[in-house]
């Protein structure tokens, strides 16, 4: 992959299409095999383009189509290759189209969309403006994307998999075995609890370890000729995890996000749920609410920064608060008594932390986190202790809050 963005090296903006694409190409069992970004320059996408080509077959570019300055992608490909830039009726058929779906008037003929280096195809882009392109040289093949996300993965799911990858149907299949884990480091994974899971999950295939803010994701790379042989090494590992020392430690086997698996569970059991938040304000609600479907299973939050929201909207008695501080384990629990009372919902969790930099004491530092839920099961709750920036505590708050769900959600299953 070759990402072309100025802003990314500057800190301007963050690369996802990198990902985007390596999950797209894992549905094809297709791997990238190196990725590199450079500024929007000609001679560094030159440099880039002539090291990729000694090494890979596919490239796929995002960045630089845009019909500013900094523009230089469609330009730098054409000169690399020895191509005139002319115009194109292709590539201005799809641009005056995309401009019409937006309502938005379109220049014409000179309008930069409507120019490309000779022997490249136009693209049509799904979601935006600029088109995109391919283009096929001595059996290696370019497909270059807009540097938008949207755009990128909308050229990727509409052209990628035809123009590309039909090319080069892989003998060898391949699929990850994503092993997620809870409140336990990596260390004491592999050095207390199963010692020779390592060795045992290494005869399937390529193993990691990725610690993240709630516990350890362990994958197993495993490879097959056939779809059959896949699924019985994919079992044959899920019966190992599930007479591990580990197990209990397990939250998921697979790729899907804590936010799908709180949402597909809730479905399953016909469960709603809801939150009160303080130390994360809203965030949360706002992950579950990003994926599609949620309203079916959540029915609302209430972000209870301040003392008089938690004491008049969720019922928190004033003497709660004058003893323990909002803070504290039993604000937390009268949160979400309130909450699932005030949002008629089967579960309610809540939460209350510092999420700093200021406002710790020695008796309760920055980092500090109640987590409490109510539900028919009755009323429960626990203190954390975490650490990072503000940012990260709120997101580590989060994971508390939405592990605490599964886990209850676990108990309704069994009841």
């Amino acid at each position: 992959m070759l990402i072309i963005a100025s802003e990314v090296l500057n800190g301007k903006i963050s690369d996802t299409n990198n990902q985007t694409l390596a999950l797209f190409l894992r549905g094809f069992s297709v791997e990238i095999e190196k990725t590199v970004i450079v500024k929007d320059t000609i001679p560094a996408i030159h440099k880039a383009l002539k090291d990729l080509l000694e090494e890979c077959d596919f490239i796929i570019t995002s960045g630089g189509l845009g019909p500013t300055r900094d523009d230089l992608t469609k330009e730098a490909l054409g000169s690399f290759f020895g191509k005139k830039t002319l115009f194109s009726p292709e590539a201005m058929a799809i641009a005056e189209k995309n401009y019409e779906r937006f309502s938005r008037a379109f220049a014409g003929k000179e309008h930069g969309y409507c120019f490309l280096p000779e022997d490249f195809q136009a693209l049509n882009n799904p979601t935006g403006f600029a088109p995109g392109l391919f283009f096929e040289n001595n059996g290696k093949f370019i497909l270059c994307g807009p540097g938008v996300p949207r755009e990128f993965r909308g050229i990727l799911e509409t052209h990628l998999e035809p123009l590309v990858l039909s090319k080069n149907k892989s003998s060898k299949l391949f699929r990850l075995v994503n092993i997620r884990t809870k409140r336990i480091p990596e260390e004491k994974i592999f050095g207390e609890v199963d010692k020779s899971l390592w060795d045992k999950l290494e005869a399937y295939g390529d193993v990691s370890s990725l610690p993240n803010y709630l516990g350890v994701d362990v994958g197993v790379k495993i490879t097959a000729d056939s779809e059959s042989e896949l699924n019985r090494k994919e079992q044959e590992i899920i019966s190992l995890i599930d007479h591990s020392p580990l197990r209990p430690a397990v939250w998921h086997i697979g790729l899907e996000s804590i936010e799908e698996i709180i949402l597909k569970k809730a479905r399953e059991l016909k469960i709603t749920f809801g939150f009160a938040e303080s130390a994360t304000g809203g965030l949360c609600s706002h992950r579950i609410t990003s994926i599609s479907g949620s309203s079916e299973s959540f029915m609302g939050g209430i972000v209870s920064y301040d003392n008089s929201v938690k004491e008049e909207i969720l019922g928190v008695k004033e003497s709660t608060l004058s003893q323990f501080s909002a803070v504290s384990l039993e604000t937390a629990k009268e949160m979400a008594i309130g909450a699932r009372e005030k949002l008629n919902v089967d579960i309610a969790v809540s939460v209350s932390g510092i999420a700093g930099p200021g406002g710790g004491t020695p008796e309760k530092p920055v980092g500090l986190v109640y987590v409490a839920v109510s539900s028919r099961l009755g009323s429960d709750g626990f203190e954390a202790k975490l650490f990072g920036d503000r940012e990260q505590l709120k997101f580590r708050f989060s994971q508390q809050v939405l592990m605490t769900l599964i886990e209850t959600m676990e108990k309704f299953a069994g009841n």
